[in-house]
């Protein structure tokens, strides 16, 4: 008995290692997410007038991804699919909450949006104001494995007691905002929004928010430095309103500019890039950056009212490419070569499974149902060819509810609210800045498109517009979405083309 026992005993022990994938030195993770950072916002991805020399050295040690999608072009949903692993479609959490409207998972109606009205022909999917608690948080995986995990600064999924980072797996949660307020304050606090900056009351008044957040970050990798943690360093820069230190602004106002000319922004972005050396200093004093993934992106593309996405269409809040390209840089010395440049798709969903497989705790697939793991991309192997779908049923100032799918070369763009045609299609491999549309010339890829979109959004049960009684087709004056969206987006673009 003794001796098949100790036959079948290491079997157990191998499956139940092949199941749990623990490693003996997981990786620290700390990961940067940046509000409405433009895709070509840094030196390295092409801006002449930014200043980014630490952004540009990260990408220089580690991967740089030219392909980098978020979930959404606009920040909470995207927020909640990087957190989730899921598609914002699947969620039903897929655009910007307003107020403390919402204290559960259920669904809430805004068909009484502002823009639904007898001009538009659909009113607005149902949506939810929070990510629902059913939702397990790549937060709480990581906690129950043994990592510390700290949260700081801008949350966006959830303000409710039971939905603020601290009830959904960060140990340590400091400055995200315990109700929705005005965006008041991006960077400088002021005493307004200091009032519901959680962990952050005794602030002084004209603390920088980036170096009060970068200031707790630094704290938590200090007193987690003996065991693997996981940290989020969330700020509110580079969101609007335009608020930057004085003297950073001095450096750029006799700058010769480009078609990024804005000496405000370019002092956000630089108070961003010394966060960021910061916390690069603080891993190498403490013999942690060999073994520390660390992940910079942004929530979603980047406002045209501040920055320039050109040659990109469109922007925040566009259904272009502008709208989802963000930056994303990962650099893990133990495990990726340094300076490497790819064209691979990541989206947002990725960063989960990713933290799952590099960390060793295993993949949950039935969690992060819609992202894959990008560890074979950043070994230097070939990623999983996957279709990307998109999906915002709202209105925007600058946009109609949408649907979309990129799937290989082709992507093709659904409006809801339009009177002529739906659809936009375009080949990215020939037209990455999606200046001819091929709807009319090749209606057999519509067709193939919109059937491969279709399942997608049925597979995820997707929240989708619905017919508004007040609309009156003869009485409306305006263009079709479709080419309302379209010629919009193109005057923004053109009016930021180089000086």
């Amino acid at each position: 008995m003794k001796q098949i026992f100790l036959v079948i005993f290491p079997v157990i022990i191998l499956l139940a290692g092949g199941t749990s994938c623990k490693k003996d030195d997981p990786p620290n993770i700390v990961f940067v997410l940046i509000d409405d950072m433009g895709w070509k916002d840094m030196g390295c991805s092409g801006s002449e007038y930014y200043e980014t020399p630490n952004i540009d050295a990260l990408a220089q040690s580690g991967m740089r991804f030219t392909n980098a999608y978020s979930s959404s072009p606009v920040c909470a949903p995207s927020r909640g699919a990087i957190f989730t692993g899921k598609n914002p479609a699947r969620t039903k959490f897929t655009t910007v909450f307003r107020g403390n409207v919402a204290s559960n998972d259920s669904l809430y109606d805004r068909s009484k949006h502002k823009d639904g009205g007898t001009n538009n022909q659909n009113y607005e999917a149902l949506h939810r104001h929070v990510v629902p608690s059913s939702e397990v948080l790549f937060s709480e995986v990581l906690q129950n494995a043994g990592y510390a995990t700290g949260y700081f600064g801008k949350w966006h999924c959830g303000t409710h007691e039971r939905y603020t980072p601290d009830r959904r797996g960060f140990q340590k949660a400091i400055g995200y905002r315990t109700k929705h307020v005005p965006s008041s304050v991006s960077g400088h606090w002021g005493k307004t929004f200091k009032q519901y900056g959680a962990g952050l009351n005794d602030l002084e008044d004209d603390k920088y928010v980036a170096d009060a957040l970068t200031d707790e970050c630094i704290k938590f990798i200090r007193e987690n430095k003996d065991e693997p943690f996981i940290t989020v360093l969330s700020h509110y820069l580079v969101h609007g309103p335009i608020q930057a230190k004085s003297e950073l602004v001095e450096r750029f106002e006799n700058k010769v500019t480009t078609d990024h000319d804005n000496p405000k922004y370019a002092a956000m972005l630089y108070s961003v890039d010394q966060s960021l050396k910061r916390l690069i200093a603080v891993l190498q004093e403490l013999g942690l950056e060999e073994n520390t993934m660390i992940v910079f992106t942004s929530d979603n593309g980047g406002l045209n009212n501040y920055t320039s996405n050109y040659p990109l269409l469109g922007g925040k809040s566009y259904a272009f490419e502008a709208g989802m390209r963000v930056p994303l840089i990962i650099k893990w010395p133990k495990e990726i070569k340094p300076g490497q440049v790819t064209k691979e798709y990541a989206i947002g969903m990725d960063f989960y499974p990713t933290f799952l497989e590099a960390s060793g705790i295993g993949l949950q697939p039935k969690q992060h149902a819609d992202g894959i793991s990008l560890l074979p991309v950043l070994k230097g192997i070939k990623g999983k060819k996957r279709p990307l779908i998109f999906h915002y049923p709202h209105y925007t100032s600058n946009t109609s509810p949408f649907s979309s799918i990129i799937d290989e070369n082709y992507k093709l763009i659904r409006f809801y609210n339009d009177a002529e045609g739906a659809y936009l299609l375009f080949d990215l491999d020939k037209d990455p800045y999606e200046q001819n549309d091929l709807s009319d010339i090749t209606p057999e890829t519509v067709s193939i498109l919109e059937k491969l979109l279709d399942e997608e959004l049925n597979k995820m049960n997707a929240e989708l517009p619905y017919s508004n009684p007040n609309y009156l087709f003869e009485e409306s004056k305006k263009m079709s979405n479709r080419k309302t969206n379209y010629a919009k987006a193109n005057r923004d673009r053109n009016n930021k083309i180089m000086k």
